[in-house]
């Protein structure tokens, strides 16, 4: 189940990131490793390979994604719905799926069954959301929000990640 993402920059080693939107794509980098792991674990033979895999990943929504998707939705997002309501619509919407897919692999090792199908479709949708957001929405944010909104944007980025507890 793809969704639309444009492919990644040719000839060069990364995008060009604001520095507002840096701690994002930094975050991006781990929930890209957890959709790889997630699409390896799904094909493994053993269950309890996949059950430990998707223990890892609940771990990680809970303590990580979960503060990096509400930053986004908070900040970032209002800052440039005006722009491109239609992405900005998919990428809520893309974030209620991971959280509702999430929720159903936490059931599914409660109720001990093999959580490998459900976590193919989060390694995909993961990567999908990631992908769309660094090479299509954050390269519309920072070539089209005026610099002072984009130094708002990372002033509150960085007020939130300060006032959160540290593990």
């Amino acid at each position: 189940m793809g969704r639309p993402v444009p492919p990644g920059p040719s000839g060069r080693r990364g995008l060009k990131r604001h520095p507002a939107l840096v701690p994002l794509s930094r975050d991006h980098h781990y929930a890209l490793r957890q959709a790889l792991w997630l699409r390896r674990a799904a094909k493994a033979a053993e269950t309890a390979t996949a059950v430990r895999v998707a223990r890892e990943y609940l771990a990680f929504h809970r303590d990580e994604l979960v503060a990096h998707m509400a930053d986004e939705d908070d900040v970032v997002f209002p800052a440039f719905e005006p722009f491109d309501r239609p992405a900005t619509d998919r990428l809520r919407r893309e974030h209620r799926e991971v959280h509702e897919l999430t929720a159903r692999l936490g059931a599914r090792l409660d109720e001990k069954s093999d959580p490998r199908p459900l976590m193919s479709e989060i390694a995909s949708l993961l990567d999908d959301h990631v992908r769309y957001e660094e090479r299509a929405y954050f390269m519309a944010v920072q070539e089209r929000l005026p610099d002072t909104v984009l130094q708002g944007v990372g002033e509150a980025l960085a007020r939130r990640r300060r006032a959160r507890p540290s593990r």
